[in-house]
């Protein structure tokens, strides 16, 4: 390698000079080390014993130290060790400056930890070269070590340096009460919608500002290759960030840093041309709960994450072992699930919609049901968000409309006078985002010889929303196939007009929380009106939920409602039942 290479590398690897420390009691040394390492544009000190030589590598942290073997004060293979202790200078190199040649010497000079050794007398080529190879190869490695524990995108520390320094701050807090520490799980709450309507490089723009924004506001001076003091703000994975704060004696403390940086994120953010607006949800745990192990710490303010979402976003949630207790119930719950599908567990009941004029049965709404042997009746409030997030809500919906489609055809060929005239059945959010949906759902009607216009299928608006690119094809699909659509829980969450224009709607289930009011005052029947007069205008179906009270029935009455459903009416039945219900139903009627 010639010398003009070598000086080139050497200027590409040091972006900021080398610091170099010698620790000779020669003066006369120090000026000939530093005219000799001139060429080499480094920063250079000395010191003329081994207790100073200490003080000045802890303040100044250099690249590489120049140690002699012979001090007044303690010799080289003494000092190494009391130089490792302190944890910024137990990677430094040291080269040992000796006059020795034994080999005992030497060898005692690795055993302490040198990197290596020179002797005196010693020419500037020579000590500048095994500077240069040293440092260069610390360089390096500090580099490698960054590119393996640095997130590309946002210059963070990534989940391998977190789980260390996370690990490192609950042993020192375990015998150290000073050492004190809370842990932030910080999500951003609408980053996927942002991420999928306007782009991937927008998305990555939003992740490089909330992660300077973090560390701005909370003074972040970070190093990879030192220990530093302060908080760390560190890049799990997506758009999940984590900070560790230091010095905070409680959770309480740790929750107002959290409000601030609620507000700091939900200042509006300029991505070229795009302003995006949103929240973060924050999980908090602190170091006083006994934790030994960073995952587990990370794990319960993961779940303290999620239970701020829970509680409708943009907030913070501590930590507590309720909080665990119910994750562990919901992981029971859902490995129950997927041993409950397809067996007896599982089972249909089917709610009557009647006639509010005669009582007459005109359909039913088949709702499932979930009895464990072991925990008892679970309610779908429970079960039903557990199979949309595992996507088990696919193959359960698919059996549910199976048997659904199977008992209404065997109702029909036994009591068609009596009979429902069609099925209602939920479509969950998950279905509207599955392409396969529509091609199961004939297939099973298709087996069950059933008649498309016999089945209804159910969707909320604010699911249609979420879904809306799909929802559009797919509502199309089954109107075109025959089936019938309607909007359920309406009078909540959007219930906007031009949705109701948008998409092909037979029927408006008017939610349960309109019609329990509907004798509170004169602004719910004026609503509920308004409702049934929208309905007429636009050729709709309405149908009333809820309905527990005789006054909700009159009222509803008086306003031309033509169906309801609710527990006045008839409870959710099973089939067996269902069947006992309408006979009974009709010999009253026609007692009546």
């Amino acid at each position: 390698m010639t010398m003009e290479r070598r000086r080139n590398d050497w200027n590409r690897i040091m972006q900021e000079p080398a610091r170099v420390l010698l620790i000779d009691d020669d003066r006369d040394i120090h000026a000939l080390v530093e005219a000799m390492l001139r060429p080499l544009g480094v920063q250079f000190a000395s010191a003329v014993d081994a207790g100073s030589g200490i003080e000045a590598a802890v303040a100044m942290c250099p690249d590489l130290i120049l140690l002699d073997q012979e001090l007044p004060d303690a010799t080289g293979v003494e000092t190494l060790p009391r130089l490792r202790l302190h944890p910024s200078l137990s990677e430094v190199p040291v080269i040992v400056i000796t006059a020795s040649e034994r080999r005992e010497v030497l060898a005692a000079c690795f055993e302490a930890g040198a990197s290596d050794y020179i002797r005196k007398p010693f020419f500037g080529a020579e000590l500048r070269a095994r500077i240069q190879s040293l440092i260069e190869r610390r360089r390096m490695l500090d580099d490698l070590g960054r590119a393996a524990h640095i997130d590309p995108l946002t210059g963070l520390p990534n989940r391998a340096l977190l789980q260390w320094r996370l690990q490192r701050a609950i042993d020192r807090a375990r015998h150290d009460p000073d050492a004190a520490f809370a842990l932030m799980f910080i999500d951003f709450d609408r980053f996927k919608l942002i991420n999928d309507s306007l782009g991937h490089a927008v998305g990555d723009l939003l992740l490089t500002e909330l992660a300077q924004r973090l560390r701005n506001n909370l003074r972040v001076q970070d190093s990879v290759a030192r220990e530093v003091a302060g908080p760390t703000v560190a890049r799990l994975g997506g758009d999940e960030f984590i900070v560790i704060l230091d010095g905070v004696p409680d959770a309480d403390a740790a929750a107002t840093v959290a409000d601030r940086l609620i507000e700091l994120i939900e200042l509006p953010f300029h991505l070229e041309q795009h302003i995006v607006r949103s929240s973060a949800s924050i999980g908090i745990v602190h170091s006083n709960g006994g934790y030994e192990e960073a995952a587990d710490m990370l794990r319960d303010a993961d779940i303290a994450m999620y239970e701020a979402k829970s509680r409708g976003k943009g907030c913070h949630a501590l930590f507590s072992h309720e909080m665990r207790d119910a994750v562990r119930y919901r992981m029971q719950l859902e490995n129950a699930l997927r041993e409950a599908i397809g067996t007896e567990q599982m089972y249909l009941a089917y709610q009557p919609i009647v006639s509010l004029e005669d009582r007459r049965l005109e359909s039913v709404e088949v709702l499932l049901r979930w009895k464990h042997p072991e925990l008892g009746t679970i309610p779908p409030s429970e079960f039903i968000p557990i199979a949309e997030e595992t996507r088990l809500i696919l193959p359960l919906s698919d059996i549910v409309l199976r048997e659904a489609c199977r008992q209404f055809m065997a109702w029909q060929r036994e009591a068609p006078e009596l009979a429902p005239r069609y099925l209602s059945v939920n479509l969950s959010r998950v279905q509207l985002a599955d392409a396969q949906v529509a091609a199961r759902t004939f297939a099973i009607l298709e087996e069950a010889g059933m008649p498309p216009e016999c089945l209804q299928l159910e969707v909320t608006e604010s699911h249609i929303m979420q879904q809306r690119s799909m929802a559009t094809d797919l509502l199309a699909q089954f109107k075109a196939h025959g089936l019938r659509l309607a909007m359920d829980d309406f009078g909540t969450g959007y219930s906007s007009l031009s949705c109701l224009q948008e998409y092909p709607f037979d029927v408006l289930k008017v939610d349960r929380t309109l019609t329990e009011n509907i004798s509170r005052g004169r602004g719910y029947s004026a609503l509920l009106h308004a409702v049934m007069s929208l309905a007429d205008n636009l050729g709709l179906e309405v149908v009333a939920e809820g309905i527990e009270r005789v006054e909700q029935l009159v009222l509803l009455q008086a306003l031309g409602y033509t169906y309801g459903q609710g527990y006045l009416l008839a409870r959710p039945l099973r089939a067996d039942a269902l069947v006992a219900w309408w006979n009974a139903n009709a010999s009253s009627r026609e007692a009546a």
